[in-house]
């Protein structure tokens, strides 16, 4: 048996704005103990353009898009780096900075 990791968000839409927090868990289960360097969550977000006509270059219009503009880039440490027992851990994330 591997080790399986579960992230699971308590919002069912998993869409944020920017000044609600993010909650949910990440649920390991284990046949043995492991250790780590810790745990952290990476958040990454980017916007893609429509492009149209006169305004665009000849290679982003013979694309229709604009290479996409990144919005979000945020990485937070949810556990310090340690040791997580065999079995099922539960690590919640509450984090009201991440998007």
């Amino acid at each position: 048996m591997s080790t399986k990791i579960v992230l699971k968000f308590f919002r069912s839409n998993r869409i944020y704005c920017p000044s609600e927090p993010v909650e949910g868990k990440i649920m390991i289960n284990s046949p043995s103990s492991i250790s780590h360097h810790g745990i952290r969550l990476s958040v990454t977000g980017s916007v893609s353009l429509q492009v149209r006509g006169g305004s665009a270059g000849v290679i982003e219009s013979f694309y229709g898009v604009v290479k996409p503009i990144t919005i979000v880039n945020k990485s937070i440490e949810v556990k310090p780096p340690g040791k997580i027992g065999s079995g099922t851990t539960e690590v919640l994330i509450t984090h009201s900075n991440l998007v």
